[in-house]
Formats: C-alpha cells, sequence, structure tokens
C-alpha cells in the first residue's frame, strides 16, 4: 500500500511539473502572439506608405510567416532544459568625428544613406535591440517615441526630446548606434 501511495504522490508531482511546463509555454506563446501582432501592424503601415521600399516589407513579412508554433507536449517525466544562451548582437562602430583640419565628409557617407521615416533606417534586428536596452522590452512606447520623433524638424530637437523623457547610458554601444540612426533621418 506504501508504495502505491509513493506511485501516485510521484504522478502528482510529475503532473504539477507539467502543468507548470505548459502555463510557461502558454506564456512565450502569448509573447509571440504579441510581437507577431506588432510586425503584422508594421507590415500594413508599411504597405500603406507609398515610399516605402519593398525589400523591407519582404523581410517583414517573411519573419511573421515564419510565425513560431508552440506545440504542447506530454511526457512522464519532467525534461530539464538548459538556460537559454544570451542572443549577443554586434553593434556596429560608431563612425569618428571628422578632424578640423581635413575637409569635412558628406554626413551621408558618414551616417548611411538619408531617409524620411526613421523606422526605415532600423533593421528588424535592431528594432529588438533599442526596444530591449532602450525602451524597456516596452513596444508601444519605442513606436510612439519613433513617430514622435518623425515628427520634429531638426536632430537637436530630437535629441531634446529624448534627454528629456529618457535616461539612456550615452555611453553604451545601442545609444550610439540609435543616434547614427537618428543621423539618418535628419541628416
Amino acid at each position: 500500500m506504501e508504495e502505491l501511495i509513493k506511485y501516485f504522490e510521484t504522478l502528482e508531482a510529475s503532473i504539477a511539473a507539467q502543468e507548470a511546463r505548459i502555463a510557461a509555454l502558454e506564456e512565450a506563446q502569448q509573447t509571440n502572439e504579441a510581437v507577431i501582432a506588432s510586425l503584422e501592424a508594421e507590415v500594413e503601415e508599411l504597405k500603406s506608405r507609398a515610399a516605402a521600399e519593398p525589400q523591407v516589407i519582404e523581410k517583414v513579412v517573411e519573419k511573421i510567416v515564419e510565425k513560431p508554433v508552440v506545440q504542447e507536449v506530454i511526457v512522464e517525466k519532467p525534461i530539464e532544459q538548459p538556460a537559454p544562451k544570451p542572443i549577443v548582437e554586434p553593434t556596429p562602430v560608431v563612425a569618428p568625428t571628422p578632424v578640423v583640419d581635413e575637409p569635412a565628409a558628406p554626413k551621408a557617407a558618414m551616417y548611411g544613406k538619408p531617409v524620411d521615416d526613421i523606422r526605415l533606417a532600423i533593421s528588424l534586428g535592431d528594432r529588438f535591440l533599442y526596444q530591449r536596452e532602450l525602451f524597456g522590452q516596452n513596444a508601444e512606447l519605442m513606436q510612439r517615441t519613433l513617430n514622435e520623433l518623425n515628427a520634429l524638424g531638426s536632430f537637436e530637437e530630437a535629441m531634446g526630446y529624448i534627454n528629456a523623457r529618457f535616461q539612456w547610458d550615452e555611453e553604451s554601444n545601442t545609444y550610439q548606434q540609435f543616434l547614427v540612426t537618428l543621423h539618418r533621418r535628419f541628416g
């Protein structure tokens, strides 16, 4: 009888572990669905713009089509999984400021091709990087900020807006990379 009780206790512990795993998978699926919804909204917005570059739309659509699928897995023993390794994205080196004695390089050569919409200057990988490191995983705050930055008339106004609302580490590579993107908008 004692063996039967221990067997049922083991089963209950296994069921509890599986329920916790299922809850974690459901949470991950909700996160994935939120990211997909955000990307779909961006695709619709890009499609509605006459000046949108076809390559940008195609890249975003490809990411949406690669929608991750979370499946429920039921096993008798809990599966131990190692902690995920952090993804380290390379950050570009910020171009040095020109020396006064030399003729100044054109801004387009220093920062890249100018853009009319800051969102078109941000790659999908950089979008996730900025959202994570500058906007605290808040996609809505990032989108609202980019919209407001687009409405400004100069780089100086954009910097005033950023400094008034955020306390970003000015030494971080992500911040410096974001400034390069701003230069492409206000060049």
